[in-house]
């Protein structure tokens, strides 16, 4: 049977896939084919780029593609300072060279590697470290699938065995011992299976990384595989000297390369961190010489893949990764870079980053440097830094066009080209527009081999900013080509100069290669292309590159606003070299000013030299109207070229906010929308309003963005900005009729601010719709808040209650019910350490040729309960990142053992605490200034805990019910417009509400409400009490029961009698006789082992004191720490010595006296002879405890060695049954010393279930800390000895790598 095909079938718009028409790409390279980008090195600033990705393999001259790849993040840093020498071995087949690796693994070396000091230096890195959260998810899920085969063949087996037994044992009614014990033992597997797999989280491949000198490069070499025979193995060095990588397996797919730092103390493994920066890359450069179609858009160029996604951290750009790029752009010599990276900041144009880019990377060593925009339109102010922030950075914008629509996103029709809906938008807050040009914001193409996709769709500035990238590089390849000198500020002017308009609100257009090389050519010898013209406003703090009135203040009346214009040169900064000297002498421009708008007037001409001039703005808003958004210019042009274009602009920008007229109320009444469209309205929010309700009214089926934001001064747009997504789904696509649905959204404002409301139809949402937008404004303010202007409310634990005048200023308000919950404990620690020191020279050393600093700060903390959730915060370098004044900022949380709990940059991270125990914090901070960062040595960290159980507090109308009442009595349900009521807030009496680990000083945080029954996002306010000190105990020795002061005592005369004074003097001698005695018994333990003192101490303590137990119990303790150290099992010697110790202790202990005492309950309330009895007899029973399990273990011991154990078998048994009497429970899981002695026995009878189900409630009811990380380590040791008695290979596996990783042989993780 044949398949008729259709008439035609229409070619895949494959030239859609990575758009180059839209720009005059395509064109440009049909008319120039070899200015390709040939000769162009392109950085890549973002998560790594993949050097076995599809078309990044070589260029069109078959040049290699990708030249170096670094990691800027430190996060592949793998520390190599343990040295080892080569030992040889025979195994009987061959002769091999091994080296200890810092696993513990023997890994077999080859002898032809050409090492003449034959040392080598060894590391450890956990291989999923290195991965991207998606990769390692995957594997684990299919290392899991294949894991559990044998676990559930283990499993099944087990179960087996348990069946088996209860088979043979069903007739008997009345077991023996033994057979409750085997049977214990057979569940007690079944049990620890489910829970080894309950519990399962595969610890992936842990890498053993050797480094050694050839005598000219470093090499590493790592065990990608476990296999410890490393020889075939690749040696690899830093990657720009052999462009060597490797794949890590066929599984993973990661392909990595190194760099080796710090003459071989640091290997750095490189990988991705995200499939993004290979996209990225693809779109600039990549070249497929069988499809040449899907090449980037400039397939000649060479690239330098900079890492700055921190694999630690998802991805996350770090302050010290984005200064090792900038450094690394320098020493590269790379003439492009992309960065599709950026955060909103506070500050504009401001940072140790932007500076380094603005100031050095372009300013002085004439690297373009061209960055995404941010994709967080449609609202205005919403430009991300750096790139739609920083002054000589090209910042670029998305947008979509017809063949993309077509070949990428598979829309039902088509929709109109434009600006993507979410592209970020101008102004910044100091008036710059930030976005400099448009590219298409959208492709599918290469991605990582790991991401098991050749290619893929990806969108955003983030593919827009490689575009343009690539755009630029054809041009600089032309102009190499032709051997034109540039700079960066020629090619930004011809880039804007030269781009086509797309209706954009600031007329910021489309990069046109075509046009802007024509620019280029036509305007070449033009003396002053190589200046910026930069434009600042006059006595503006920091400096505004432009004009912005957005407030009501701003626009209710004329400005006059000076600006000034000053000629920046290339290496400005750099003023000795006299390079520029002459040229600024001979600039003379002579421009004419053109406002492009009649409500901005300036001064016709300016006669403009090398120092600038200044002059006069005046802007005009009243006459605009309110509510709307207005853009102008003021262009300077030169009188003898006008043809250029501007040589500046001065953008100004005007919003002017309406003034609500019905005070709470607003509507837009069914505004028409179609794919793409944006409204934008302007309001005042009315002073005293603090909450606002949004309704959304449609009946189209479409996609709705409502976008609101209000600008504080050094605040992120970010801190009051609401963004809504709405999909109106129900009624039939076009017609219209369907239902009216409605979405309600309420939140909070900030009154008195203006805000944006931008309402947008998605770009892809297609068809025409209306839709109507009501707004209802409330305000619940309190009039006397002790922090002024802070959405904060402070309560003092020590005063009995707080109060609080609100006020309802905007209209009646209703459903008022105020509540104070507080869920989190504050508590403020500082650092236990700190140490300042300079950074590596490899890779830390500014373009300035300063030296990078690095402040280490150590935190230490504990915790009284398992599985709690904690959030560290640095406020003083929280939610600073491109506007921070420091380098950077890092945090790596720990525990006891040293193992990570997790990472922790600018933005705070939860972590889960698993363990009680001890925890570190070292935090790093970056500059160059030591003695600015000597004054961070003391820093604060706040450790936020969630509280498992919510402290609620009362709230009263009335002074007197904070007193009287049992409960909170509340407050009236409503308030009048204008009305005043006061609230009063109690504090708990009893101090028992607070947390049980809380001290004074402490805080808890949480929230007040006023309007309970409202989801109000952003909330309404923040309340913090502060812990006061808890009640004084009263102590009964200091009086009476009133403690009021010390009972009054008879005088018994002037003198003791001399009966008197004997005995108390006798009673003194005794004391200080015990007392050295005791210090003697101490100082037992600081001998060495073999020490004749320590003997000769032991024998006149005996002889003097032949009854005291505490010398015997020393004694004995020292000869188990004498067992603990000898290699294999305890040496027949030592079990001897400890046997005659044990009995000699049990011996001086009246056993049957003592046992009586404990079975006998005991008061609640005892005198202090009884108290003294009770210390007595404890310290005894202890003595009991540890002689008995000390001789188990001699037993143990001997039994394993004799021939005949039978005897000592038995005398071991009768020796637990006596032990198992005076222990507490059975196993013994709080004292981890008692335990092992159960263990001992479980082990000879061959229980091992018993012994790991023991082991395993130990590990759950015991904390990590300080002072049991010995026994930690012990308890891991013995669980992997159990399960390999088990045969469970692949559970001792497990164990055996989490053993590494919960005990990390190389000390902390490197920064």
């Amino acid at each position: 049977m044949s398949y008729k095909l259709p008439n035609s079938i229409p070619d895949f718009p494959t030239y859609g896939l990575l758009p180059k028409e839209e720009t005059e790409a395509a064109s440009f390279l049909k008319k120039h084919p070899e200015h390709d980008g040939r000769g162009v090195t392109i950085a890549i600033l973002d998560t790594g780029v993949d050097p076995g990705a599809a078309g990044l393999q070589t260029t069109t001259e078959g040049k290699p593609k990708i030249i170096d790849i670094i990691d800027c993040t430190g996060s592949g840093d793998v520390t190599t300072k343990v040295v080892v020498k080569p030992v040889i071995k025979d195994d009987g087949n061959e002769t091999l060279h091994t080296i200890q690796g810092l696993t513990g693994r023997t890994l077999i070396i080859d002898p032809k590697w050409n090492n003449p000091s034959e040392e080598y230096r060894v590391g450890i890195k956990r291989l999923y470290e290195l991965f991207p959260q998606d990769l390692a998810d995957r594997l684990r899920k299919e290392r899991k699938q294949d894991f559990v085969k044998e676990h559930y063949r283990l499993q099944a087996e087990a179960q087996h065995n348990l069946s088996l037994w209860e088979e043979s044992h069903s007739t008997s009614s009345n077991p023996s011992e033994r057979d409750t014990s085997t049977k214990a033992d057979l569940e007690a597997r079944l049990e620890v299976l489910k829970d080894l797999l309950k519990n399962y989280d595969d610890p992936g491949i842990i890498l053993d990384v050797v480094v050694f000198f050839d005598g000219s490069d470093w090499r590493a070499v790592i065990d990608v595989d476990e296999s410890c025979d490393l020889r075939g193995a690749p040696l690899l060095t830093d990657y720009r000297k052999e462009r060597q990588y490797h794949t890590f397996s066929k599984e993973d797919s990661m392909n990595f390369s190194v760099n080796i730092y710090e003459e071989g103390n640091i290997v750095s493994i490189v990988t991705t961190s995200h499939d993004h920066g290979t996209h990225v890359a693809a779109i600039s450069a990549a070249y497929h010489p069988d499809e040449p179609i899907l090449n980037g858009v400039a397939p000649g160029a060479q690239i330098v893949s900079l890492k700055i996604g921190d694999t630690r951290l998802d991805g996350m750009e770090t302050g010290a990764g984005l200064a090792r790029a900038a450094i690394s752009l320098v020493e590269t010599k790379c003439d492009l870079a992309n960065m599709s990276f950026g955060e909103a900041s506070a500050v504009p144009n401001y940072g140790h980053f932007t500076s380094l880019i603005r100031d050095e990377v372009v300013g002085k060593y004439g690297c373009i440097f061209i960055s995404s925009a941010g994709n967080n339109g449609p609202a205005l102010s919403t430009n991300g830094a750096p790139g739609g922030t920083s002054s000589d950075i090209i910042g670029v914008g998305a947008y979509v066009s017809h063949s993309m629509i077509q070949a990428e996103y598979g829309l039902l029709e088509s929709v109109p080209e434009r600006a993507y809906t979410w592209s970020s938008q101008g102004p910044n807050t100091d008036g710059d527009i930030g976005v400099t040009i448009y590219a298409p914001g959208g492709a599918i193409t290469s991605t990582p081999q790991c991401s098991l996709t050749k290619s893929q769709l990806m969108n955003g500035t983030s593919m827009s900013s490689p575009n343009a990238t690539g755009c630029v590089a054809l041009l600089l390849s032309g102009l190499k080509a032709e051997n034109k000198e540039y700079s960066p500020y020629r090619i930004k002017n011809a880039l804007v100069n030269s781009s086509k308009q797309i209706n954009e609100n600031f007329n910021v257009g489309l990069i046109q290669v075509e046009k802007a090389w024509e620019y280029l050519e036509k305007f070449y010898e033009t003396p002053d292309q190589d200046i910026v013209y930069e434009v600042k406003i006059s006595g503006s703090p920091r400096g505004k590159r432009g004009i912005y009135l957005r407030e009501t203040y701003e626009t209710s009346s004329p400005q006059t606003i000076n600006v000034s214009i000053k000629p920046k040169f290339m290496k400005e900064l750099d003023p000795t070299s006299g390079e520029n000297n002459q040229r600024k002498y001979e600039l003379e421009t002579r421009l004419a000013l053109v406002c492009t708008q009649t409500w901005v007037r300036a001064t016709d001409f300016l006669f403009l030299g090398s120092r600038g001039r200044a002059f006069d703005v005046k802007v005009d808003p009243t006459n605009l109207t309110p509510g709307g958004f207005y853009f102008a210019e003021i262009q300077g042009y030169d009188t003898t070229c006008p043809d250029r274009g501007p040589l500046f602009r001065v953008p100004i920008t005007v919003i002017k906010p309406s003034i609500l007229t019905n005070g709470s109320k607003l509507c837009f009444d069914k505004l028409s929308f179609g794919p793409g469209h944006i409204e934008r309205r302007f309001i005042k929010v009315p002073d005293g309003v603090t909450l606002k309700s949004a309704t959304h009214k449609s009946t189209s089926p479409a996609s709705f963005w409502l976008h609101m934001v209000q600008l504080l001064p050094l605040r992120r747009y970010t801190f009051q900005e609401r963004e809504y997504f709405f999909s109106f789904a129900k009624g039939s696509y076009g017609d219209g009729t369907g239902e009216e649905q409605i979405e309600k959204k309420n939140f909070t404002v900030c009154g008195g601010a203006t805000m944006e409301i931008c309402l947008a139809q998605y770009w892809s949402s297609i068809g025409n719709h209306d839709v109507s937008l009501e707004f209802i404004f409330h305000g619940i303010q309190i009039a006397n808040n002790a922090i002024s202007g802070s959405k904060t409310v402070f309560i003092n634990g020590g005063a009995p209650f707080t109060r609080l005048d609100i006020t309802a200023p905007i209209r009646r308000e209703e459903g008022i019910n105020p509540s104070v919950q507080l869920d989190v404990i504050r508590k403020e620690i500082r650092p236990t350490e700190s140490s300042l020191k300079p950074l590596c020279i490899d890779r830390d050393v500014l373009p300035n040729s300063r030296r990078i600093n690095a402040l280490t700060l150590t935190y230490k903390f504990s915790t009284p309960e398992k599985n709690l959730s904690l959030t560290p915060r640095f406020p003083a370098f929280f939610d600073l990142l491109y506007d921070s004044y420091f380098e950077d900022f890092f945090a790596i949380l720990y525990d006891a053992n040293k193992k990570v709990i997790g990472h922790l940059d600018i933005y705070a991270k939860t972590f889960k605490l698993e363990y009680k125990g001890d925890y570190i914090i070292r935090a790093q901070v970056r500059h160059h200034s030591q003695e600015l960062l000597e004054k961070l040595n003391n820093t604060i960290c706040f450790l936020d805990y969630n509280l498992s159980k919510k402290v609620n507090l009362d709230i009263y109308g009335q002074i007197h019910d904070v007193f009287t009442a049992e409960k909170s009595t509340g407050v009236k349900s409503y308030l009048e417009k204008g009305e005043r009521q006061a609230v009063f807030i109690g504090t708990p009496n009893d101090y028992s509400v607070y947390p049980k680990d809380s001290k004074p000083g402490d805080l808890l945080l949480g929230r007040l409400s006023f309007v309970n029954s409202l989801k109000i996002d952003g909330g309404q306010y923040s309340a913090s009490l502060l812990i006061p000190p808890p009640p004084a105990k009263k102590d009964s020795t200091n009086g009476g029961e009133d403690g009021k002061g010390p009972a009054p005592t008879s005088d018994s005369g002037p003198s003791e009698s001399t009966d008197k004074l004997e005995k108390k003097d006798e009673k003194i001698n005794e004391e200080l006789l015990e007392a050295i005695r005791d210090l003697q018994i101490s100082y037992l333990k600081k001998f060495p082992a073999e020490s004749t003192a320590r003997e000769d101490l032991f024998s006149d303590l005996k002889d003097r004191y032949p009854s005291h137990l505490p010398i015997s119990q020393t004694k004995l303790e020292l000869l188990l720490d004498v067992a603990s150290g000898e290699k294999e099992n305890m040496t027949p010697e030592t079990a001897k010595k400890i046997l005659e110790v044990s009995e000699e202790i049990l011996e001086k202990i009246d056993l049957t006296e003592l046992a009586q005492y404990y079975g006998v309950k005991q008061e609640a309330n005892l005198n202090e002879a009884a108290k003294k009895k009770k210390k007595e007899n404890d310290d005894k029973k202890k003595v009991v405890i540890l002689a008995l399990g000390a001789k188990i273990q001699a037993l143990a011991a001997l039994a394993s060695i004799s021939s005949s154990s039978d005897n000592l078998s038995t005398q071991l048994e009768e020796t637990w049954k006596q032990l198992a009497q005076w222990l507490d429970a059975v196993p013994p899981i709080s004292d981890l010393k008692q335990l092992l002695i159960y263990i001992i026995r479980e082990r000879r009878e061959k229980r091992y279930g018993n012994a790991l189900k023991a082991l395993g409630k130990w590990f759950g009811e015991t904390g990590l800390g300080n002072d049991n990380t010995k026994d930690y380590e012990k308890a891991l040791g013995l669980k992997i000895e159990l399960l390999k008695e088990l045969e469970w290979k692949d559970w001792e596996k497990y164990e055996k790598k989490w053993k590494i990783i919960r005990n990390p042989p190389g000390g902390y993780a490197p920064f």
